[in-house]
């Protein structure tokens, strides 16, 4: 139950000012809240911040959607990361270049946004660290305890970030996979931590993985889901997705659709909805899951040629990344071909009658593109504790 509130206007009822305030971008609403007590108090309220990033999910336009991705500084101790909005990848790319200085927490880097919330992650020498922040309303979280590894001679680790719908806390899942010697014997283990949590804890029952996913793990509905080979050795695994329950700490693998192989496999979520992906430097395929963990629910909503789009396959590198799905289903994409001017395309692709709207960005509005770092995001209020 919500507190009373005065009526911040003799004209206005409270409730219909909440509505007009939460359709706001998340910048004009943040130079508002001076305007009165009230309307800054709506800042923490979690009902309006909730209601806010609701009504910033559901439209179908690009101007709320931004792309951020790590720029490498060398050992620079901050947070150096170039963010855009989506929206001005189809006419000219403006990019917005940000700094966050963690006094007395170096090298930290972006490894998953979820809700408009950022989590990066710091390697130390006993393991890793990591911290919550909200770009948009700078607020950061403190440090969580350190990560740290069962013995053995090497490691590799990857992470996922999302939002435990049951409890309301944020958290984030490591796959660590140990080298547990100069054989081939290694031991995979699951990790959670959330806001707030004084330690790591461990997830029993998780299977051994062959290697580690590309990616981190991508957010839907409470779960964190990965694309893995698991099994000890190569004849005897399977590819699959492993996804983790996020409220209950277990995890489960999804079969992926019939002849679908692992070569340069991607995972993503369009219009809440799990989808897969592969770009063969030939072809670009994507499924859909239908029904979220049925995975007989698969669907293939793309399949098209790169000479539809005038590439040469093998004569030139190109990589097309999927972004974003609208409602009427056209998909805008980004594509990137190594050559002497390494050119930068955008794609706004027709999926019902295969037509495609193709612009150039100039290159040197996006230096180099980290492909499997670039996150997309909604902006949000919401709070990283």
């Amino acid at each position: 139950m919500r507190s009373k509130k005065k009526p911040w206007s003799p004209l206005l009822c409270d409730k219909l000012i909440e509505e007009i305030l939460s359709r706001l971008p998340v910048k004009p609403f943040i130079q508002f809240k001076c305007v009165c007590k009230g309307w800054n108090s709506l800042m923490s309220d979690p009902y309006f911040i909730k209601l806010h990033l609701s009504k910033s999910a559901a439209k179908d336009d690009l101007e709320h959607l931004q792309l951020m991705k790590n720029v490498c500084l060398g050992s620079i101790p901050e947070i150096h990361m170039e963010s855009c909005d989506v929206s001005s990848l189809l006419h000219s790319l403006q990019i917005e270049t940000f700094l966050f200085n963690f006094a007395n927490m170096p090298g930290y880097h972006l490894v998953g946004s979820c809700n408009g919330l950022h989590c990066g992650v710091s390697e130390i020498p006993e393991g890793y660290r990591v911290c919550f922040w909200n770009k948009a309303t700078r607020v950061i979280s403190r440090e969580s305890s350190t990560l740290s590894f069962s013995p053995g001679i090497g490691h590799r680790t990857m992470f996922g970030f999302g939002y435990d719908l049951s409890s309301g806390k944020y958290k984030v899942v490591t796959i660590p996979l140990t080298m547990l010697s100069l054989d081939v014997s290694e031991k995979t283990e699951m990790k959670f931590y959330g806001a707030g949590d004084s330690s790591w804890r461990n997830l029993k029952g998780f299977p051994v993985l062959w290697t580690l996913p590309k990616v981190g793990g991508v957010y839907l509905s409470g779960t964190l889901n990965w694309v893995v080979i698991k099994g000890k050795e190569t004849i005897h695994s399977e590819i699959v997705i492993i996804s983790v329950d996020l409220e209950k700490e277990t995890c489960r693998s999804l079969f992926l659709p019939d002849d679908f192989c692992f070569f340069d496999t991607n995972i993503g979520v369009f219009r809440d909805s799990l989808c897969v992906w592969q770009d063969s430097n030939t072809h670009l395929g994507l499924w859909q899951m239908r029904k979220f963990g049925d995975d007989k629910s698969w669907i293939q909503l793309i399949n098209f040629s790169y000479l539809y789009l005038n590439i040469r396959p093998y004569e030139e590198k190109s990589m097309i990344l999927p972004l974003c799905m609208s409602n009427n289903g056209d998909f805008f994409m980004l594509k990137f071909t190594r050559n002497a001017d390494d050119e930068y395309q955008t794609i706004r692709y027709n999926q019902r009658d295969g037509k495609s709207q193709v612009s150039v960005v100039p290159s040197s509005s996006f230096r180099t593109l980290l492909w499997r770092n670039l996150k997309i995001f909604t902006k949000s209020l919401d709070i990283p504790y």
